[in-house]
């Protein structure tokens, strides 16, 4: 057989198998660009919607037009343009929610560390053991502070074998309040000191109180005396 014939042969078994198979695009050929063009142009569709919203910023005459930070880059599509005025504000109120929803939980959660910290005055100063005031801060923490908030901090001294006293000191009087199976987190917090102990609070109130000086207004008892008449 000669290389023409088995070359026209080749040429018209290809041609009968693709007649058998339909549309290239529906078949996949591999000589079909329909699928190419289909996803050139979506992810042509794609770029254009993800471009930011409002004019853009221009340089002409040596100046930014507007002067504040705007978009540089190419304008939107009418199509999106559309889209964005039809349902504004969303998806961009989404973001801000979430902005204010991720302050306002920093704020919480710092104002419950603050909260079940116990701070250095909650402690003795030689030997690092709770005062009874730790004791009922501790306590107050074990039973009325609520499960997701429950981690006992410790205010870390200047030396590492101090903190450490204390949150041994610590562990051991929430094991012996709560029981080791519901013992809760205990774990130590660089964090300034805030308030004062109770006993300088107890002293300076009593100071207050005895530093009050007694009614300077005097009473006499009895009416008074006529001026004319010694009536």
């Amino acid at each position: 057989m000669t290389t023409a014939v088995r070359w026209s042969t080749y040429l018209l078994v290809i041609f009968a198998f693709s007649l058998t198979q339909g549309h290239e695009a529906q078949a996949g050929w591999p000589w079909s660009c329909d699928t190419c063009k289909e996803a050139e142009k979506e992810a042509k569709w794609a770029e254009r919607a993800a471009r930011p919203v409002g004019s853009r910023q221009k340089y002409k005459f040596g100046e930014l037009w507007p002067p504040y930070p705007r978009p540089t880059g190419p304008k939107q599509h009418f199509w999106n343009r559309y889209h964005h005025a039809h349902y504004w504000p969303y998806p961009y109120q989404c973001e801000d929610r979430a902005y204010v929803r991720d302050v306002m939980d920093r704020q919480m959660h710092n104002g419950w560390a603050d909260q079940t910290t116990l701070y250095a005055y909650h402690f003795e100063k030689d030997s690092n053991k709770l005062t009874e005031a730790g004791l009922m801060h501790l306590r107050w923490i074990l039973t009325h502070a609520p499960e997701s908030r429950r981690t006992v901090f410790v205010q870390s001294a200047n030396e590492s074998i101090e903190s450490q006293e204390r949150l041994a000191n610590v562990q051991y009087a929430a094991s012996q309040m709560a029981g080791d199976d519901n013992l809760p987190p205990t774990m130590l917090r660089l964090a300034p000191t805030y308030g004062r102990p109770a006993r300088e609070e107890d002293m300076k109130y009593r100071a207050y109180i005895g530093s009050i000086l007694p009614p300077r207004i005097l009473y006499t008892p009895g009416g008074g005396t006529a001026s004319n008449g010694g009536n």
